[in-house]
């Protein structure tokens, strides 16, 4: 059975064929067939609209990583190929939740330390782990890990 998030791809799907969006519904089959890949596999698990955001924000991971890739070897933004996956990424984001801004994100950070007692730089990892455990698709990894670094040096 579809889940919310999944009927309302399927709706988009449709209205980008109807308007003649090829970067939108590019975008929504890739979804729809990572969460197909995803609700047939092996020991494959309910497909709930928690997984289907994780699909969408991991195929919007790859997307940046091969346009940075891209990019780091001469290629520029006006290329086609960048500028698909860029207009992919952009249409995606409105399935996805947003994300704590850097003043929510530092005051978690500053939160979990001190609860903890998190002062070694060796301790970065349990402090990256317990902040994502708690966040995990609220807040930025990256972000997390800079703020991170600079409270424990």
């Amino acid at each position: 059975m579809a889940t919310a998030l999944e009927n309302e791809l399927m709706e988009q799907m449709k209205v980008c064929m109807k308007s003649g969006d090829k970067v939108g519904l590019a975008a929504v089959r890739m979804v729809r067939t990572k969460v197909m890949e995803k609700r047939t596999a092996k020991n494959a698990t309910e497909i709930t609209d928690e997984i289907v955001v994780d699909v969408i924000r991991n195929y919007v991971k790859v997307m940046q990583g091969s346009i940075d890739e891209l990019k780091a070897g001469g290629a520029t933004e006006g290329e086609e190929n960048i500028a698909q996956m860029i207009g992919e990424i952009v249409y995606l984001d409105r399935f996805l939740p947003k994300l704590l801004d850097e003043a929510a994100t530092a005051a978690i950070v500053d939160e979990i330390l001190t609860r903890e007692g998190i002062t070694d730089p060796k301790m970065f990892g349990k402090a990256t782990g317990l902040i994502m455990k708690d966040y995990k698709g609220k807040i930025d990894p990256g972000l997390v890990s800079k703020l991170i670094k600079a409270k424990l040096g």
